[in-house]
């Protein structure tokens, strides 16, 4: 009898040091140091206080983000939270790098914190890969500089509606004021293709979901294409809108002077407002024109946890600490982020009436997590299928294939690699 007891309690024993024992837990960011530093350490430090046997070392990631992640699990030292977006999570989860997080976090919990068509945008094959961080909605808010739209002959009121309007407005701009009007988005921070959203916009089919096959070669496509490459040769659009990932651009040209408007989530705001506050005193918002189709997309940044994390419950534990509803409002606050949380609609925060850019903003699209729709979801290996689109596509923008050769070029080797 004194023998069991003794083992009884040599077991509590070593059960109470094993859940003493201090877990570092590594969370890679993506693109948020220097400039969020404040709120990631404030958080940091608060779920760290709340949990006091986990600690948390946090790197930010820039443009190596894919590549150093996918060097850290070929080299057995992967992190356990990394920040991701859709097409990235997609790519990682279909070629078995990802956790499926339900089994962490019980199905029914994700679904009381996030709205499900976040939820859904990270979900591969029936499986949620990631918890949703915080999202946008790509026509979200139309960002403008108010001196250069008046130069242009443009008023609040004759501001574009539609993507056609955009592209008349980037003309004159261009024409009148020698500054840029207005960037289509062309690739995102890992290269993936962002222009194929006009096809979406206006109603046009990327590829069918059912056999993976492209549908994006009809004429109507190819006409959609023309006209954007014919605004590229002609110089409305800069050279560089091929090269480098289309919010850092905009940005770029935007606090230069050198672009009138902005079309997208309204975070880029904040950074106006921190680079050049003479800019952002004539920086004014509308509503974001639309393609033919009368939608608006969106995307959004999830946490997820490798399959090679060691500690993937303390993981988990700190992505729903990160993502949760008061964690996303306080982010929302900082910089015009659209929460995907149940309750952020609630947030007094979202309805307050002013004459700031940022908050006038967030009134017209923070509430709207429940929305962020991308429109359609990567197709599988969608890495490769991408980086064949946007080499097509850039043929077609530097003259080296006719829009029509590039997209049936693009849709040939996308036939033959979808279920590779």
């Amino acid at each position: 009898m004194l023998k069991k007891a003794l083992m009884v309690s040599a077991a509590l024993g070593m059960g109470l040091g094993f859940a003493q024992q201090k877990v570092e837990i590594e969370f890679w960011s993506w693109y948020l140091s220097p400039k969020f530093d404040n709120y990631l350490k404030d958080t940091i430090k608060d779920f760290e206080a709340k949990n006091p046997n986990i600690t948390v070392k946090w790197f930010d990631k820039q443009d190596t983000m894919v590549q150093d992640l996918i060097a850290s699990i070929n080299l057995g030292k992967a992190p356990d939270v990394v920040n991701l977006n859709i097409p990235d999570t997609f790519s990682a989860a279909q070629n078995g790098f990802l956790t499926d997080i339900s089994t962490l976090t019980p199905m029914s919990e994700l679904k009381g914190q996030f709205w499900d068509n976040p939820l859904n945008n990270f979900t591969v094959n029936g499986k949620p890969y990631g918890y949703p961080w915080y999202g946008w909605l790509n026509e979200g808010v139309m960002v403008y500089n108010s001196d250069l739209v008046k130069k242009a002959g443009y008023s609040e009121k004759t501001l574009p509606k539609t993507n056609d309007q955009l592209l008349a407005f980037a003309k004159r701009v261009k024409d009148r004021t020698g500054q840029y009007g207005w960037i289509p988005n062309f690739i995102d921070a890992s290269g993936a293709p962002l222009w194929h959203g006009f096809f979406y916009a206006d109603g046009l089919p990327i590829y069918d979901e059912k056999t993976g096959k492209a549908q994006f070669t009809s004429s109507k496509h190819v006409a959609l294409l023309k006209k954007y490459v014919d605004m590229y040769k002609a110089g409305y659009f800069p050279e560089d809108m091929l090269r480098k990932e289309a919010f850092q651009l905009s940005m770029e040209l935007y606090n230069q002077g050198k672009l009138a408007t902005i079309v997208g989530g309204p975070q880029s705001l904040t950074r106006i407002k921190d680079a050049n506050k003479d800019l952002y005193g004539k920086t004014r918002v509308a509503e974001a024109p639309l393609g033919k189709s009368g939608r608006s997309t969106g995307g959004g940044m999830d946490l997820v946890i490798p399959a090679a994390s060691k500690h993937k419950k303390e993981a988990a534990m700190f992505a729903e600490f990160l993502s949760n509803n008061v964690n996303q409002m306080k982010f929302a606050k900082i910089v015009a982020i659209v929460p995907t949380s149940k309750g952020a609609e609630k947030d007094p925060f979202f309805k307050q009436e002013s004459n700031d850019p940022i908050i006038q903003a967030s009134g017209m699209v923070g509430a709207s997590g429940r929305y962020i729709d991308p429109g359609f979801n990567p197709p599988k290996n969608s890495s490769v299928l991408y980086k064949n689109l946007v080499d097509n596509l850039e043929a077609a923008f530097l003259g080296k294939k006719t829009p029509k050769q590039a997209l049936d070029d693009a849709a040939t080797f996308w036939n033959a690699n979808v279920n590779k």
